[in-house]
């Protein structure tokens, strides 16, 4: 058996590429340990985008809880042990099950109307110069 100098160098360049690729699959594996979100915040200000919750899985041990922030389009992890987080992941959990959009989740609640006050009766009246503190 003959070996011709072509047919090994393309022997020898198709065994090169396979080795190539294979070095480069095992070189993007995720790490197990590494979570999506290195730091976490408490909370977060202003009207949320978007809402994402992605529980403990064999590569990283915590829940983690990300809300995009509509302003400019930012992600940013919350901790899910704050109480912040605990609602947002609450509510996610409970939308998935009734099969509600999560959209619902980032709406804030509104504050209860001060106490004493009955629902439908508006703002006292005040007549001309009464109920003000004078500057003097």
């Amino acid at each position: 058996m003959e070996l011709h100098l072509p047919t090994v160098r393309q022997l020898a360049f198709l065994s090169l590429c396979c080795v190539l690729a294979t070095v480069r699959q095992s070189d993007s594996t995720f790490i197990p340990g590494r979570c999506l979100c290195p730091r976490t915040q408490p909370a977060v200000r202003g009207p949320l985008k978007g809402l994402t919750v992605h529980y403990t899985n064999p590569t990283c041990d915590r829940v983690t809880v990300i809300v995009t922030l509509r302003s400019n389009d930012t992600e940013v992890c919350l901790d899910p042990e704050a109480p912040m987080g605990k609602r947002l992941i609450h509510c996610w959990k409970r939308a998935h099950k009734v099969g509600r959009d999560v959209k619902n989740c980032l709406r804030r609640r509104r504050r209860n109307a001060r106490p004493g006050r009955r629902p439908g009766q508006g703002s006292p009246q005040r007549t001309r110069g009464q109920g003000r503190k004078s500057l003097s």
